[in-house]
C-alpha cells in the first residue's frame, strides 16, 4: 500500500533529505532567520521496524548503515538535495489533506525508510549527532520538527485535563441569567454577556490534579499566572498571542513584582512553561523536568529552509516559542468548558480551556 500523509508528515521526510543533502543545519533567531552559526551533522539515526544510520563521508556521500552495521546504501549528498527540492514542491502544491508521492516513496525505499514518521514514545521526531563547534562536543540529541508547510501545529494540546475553573464574582447571577448566558452561541459573546452583567472572573482552581502539580513543579505561581493569561484571551477585543497576553498581565502585575523590568518577570514564567511543554511536559502525565526532545527544535520555514533551535542556546529557543505561539480555543462541547454553572457553595463558576498553538 502506498504511503499517504499530510503536509506536516511529509515534512519530516523532507527534513531528513534536506539535512543529509546539506550536511549541516543553521541556528535560527527569534524570527526564524538563519544565523551564521551552524552545526555539522555527523549522523542521523532513524528507527522504524529496523534501525538505520545516515552518515556523511568525506566524499560527499551519505552512507546508510543497517542495524547489523553493514552498508545498506551509498548515495551522493547532491541526490538528497535533488530529492528534497522535488519533495518541497510536491508538498507546497498538494491540495488534498493526505496524499501519496510515489517517486519520493521509491527513493525512501532506497535508503531504508518505510514510514513518514518514525515511531516515537517521546516528543523527538529525529535523533541527530551534531558537532557543536563551540564546545567541540558531539552529542546524540532528539529534535522535534515543526513545519510551516502545513497547518500550524499545537504546542500544548487541549483536553479535559487543561480546564481551568474561575469563580464568577461581582453581580450574583440568577438561574435565569445563567440560562440566558449559556444559550448564547460563541465563546466571546458568552463571556461578554457575563461581563455585561457586572461580573468578573477570579481564578479558582486547575481542574486536573496532575496538570496542576505539573504547573506547580514549574513555578508555585504558575497556576494563577496561566489563569490570568488565559482570561486575557477571553476579554472583549481579546488578544490571543502569548506575548501580548503576558504583556497585559504584566500591566496589572498580580504578583506585585517591584523590580525594574516587570514584563520580563512575567515573560520568564511563560517561557518556562512553553519550553517544558515543547520538550516533554504533557498535562496528564506527572512531569519530572526530564526533556524528551533534548536537542531542541527544527523548524521548516515556508520557503523550505530549516533552522535549528538548539537547547544549548536556550534563550533562542525560548524567544522563538514566546514570539510564535498563541492561545487557541478548542471544542467547547468536547471538553466541557465555557458554560456557567452553580457550585455546591451556591456560587456561579465557569471553566476556560488552555490550548497553545503555533501561529504558523
Amino acid at each position: 500500500m502506498a504511503i499517504s500523509g499530510n503536509k506536516g508528515e511529509w515534512s519530516e521526510i523532507y527534513t531528513l533529505f534536506k539535512l543529509l543533502g546539506e550536511g549541516k543545519v543553521h541556528a535560527g533567531d527569534a524570527d526564524m532567520n538563519k544565523l551564521d552559526l551552524y552545526y555539522p551533522i555527523l549522523n542521523i539515526i532513524r528507527e522504524e521496524s529496523k534501525k538505520y544510520e545516515y552518515k556523511p563521508d568525506t566524499d560527499q556521500h551519505i552512507v546508510v548503515i543497517d542495524e547489523d552495521g553493514c552498508e545498506f546504501a551509498r548515495i551522493s549528498m547532491n541526490k538528497f538535495l535533488e530529492e528534497s527540492s522535488k519533495l518541497l514542491e510536491e508538498i507546497k502544491t498538494a491540495n488534498d489533506r493526505a496524499f501519496t508521492l510515489p517517486a519520493t516513496e521509491s527513493f525512501m525505499t532506497e535508503i531504508g525508510c518505510s514510514k513518514l514518521k518514525a515511531p516515537s514514545k517521546d516528543k523527538a521526531d529525529v535523533h541527530i549527532i551534531i558537532h557543536d563547534l563551540r564546545t567541540n562536543m558531539t552529542p546524540l540529541l532528539g529534535f522535534s520538527i515543526k513545519s510551516q508547510l502545513g497547518s500550524a501545529s499545537t504546542l500544548l494540546n487541549a483536553g479535559t485535563t487543561t480546564n481551568i475553573t474561575y469563580k464568577i464574582v461581582g453581580t450574583k447571577l440568577s438561574d435565569v441569567d445563567i440560562e440566558e448566558i449559556n444559550a448564547i452561541k460563541g465563546h466571546l459573546p458568552r463571556m461578554e454577556a457575563i461581563f455585561n452583567k457586572g461580573c468578573g472572573l477570579e481564578y479558582n482552581d486547575i481542574e486536573h490534579p496532575i496538570f496542576k502539580n505539573n504547573l506547580l513543579f514549574l513555578d508555585s505561581c504558575m497556576p494563577q499566572f496561566i489563569a490570568d493569561c488565559l482570561l486575557i484571551d477571553s476579554l472583549p477585543n481579546s488578544k490571543s498571542s502569548i506575548n501580548e497576553c503576558v504583556a497585559e498581565v504584566a500591566k496589572h502585575n498580580p504578583f506585585k513584582f517591584n523590580g525594574k523590568n516587570v514584563e520580563a518577570f512575567y515573560a520568564h514564567k511563560m517561557k518556562v512553561l512553553l519550553l517544558d511543554a515543547a520538550l516533554g511536559m504533557t498535562p496528564a502525565k506527572e512531569w519530572t523536568g526530564r526533556y524528551d526532545a533534548n536537542g531542541g527544535y527544527l523548524v521548516v520555514r515556508k520557503d523550505g529552509e530549516i533552522v535549528c533551535y538548539h537547547f544549548y542556546n536556550r534563550n533562542d529557543v525560548e524567544d522563538y516559542l514566546y514570539n510564535n505561539t498563541r492561545f487557541e480555543r478548542a471544542s467547547r462541547s468536547r471538553y466541557g468548558f465555557g458554560y456557567v454553572y452553580k457550585g455546591s457553595d451556591g456560587c456561579a463558576y465557569v471553566k476556560l480551556n488552555l490550548q497553545i498553538r503555533f501561529k504558523k
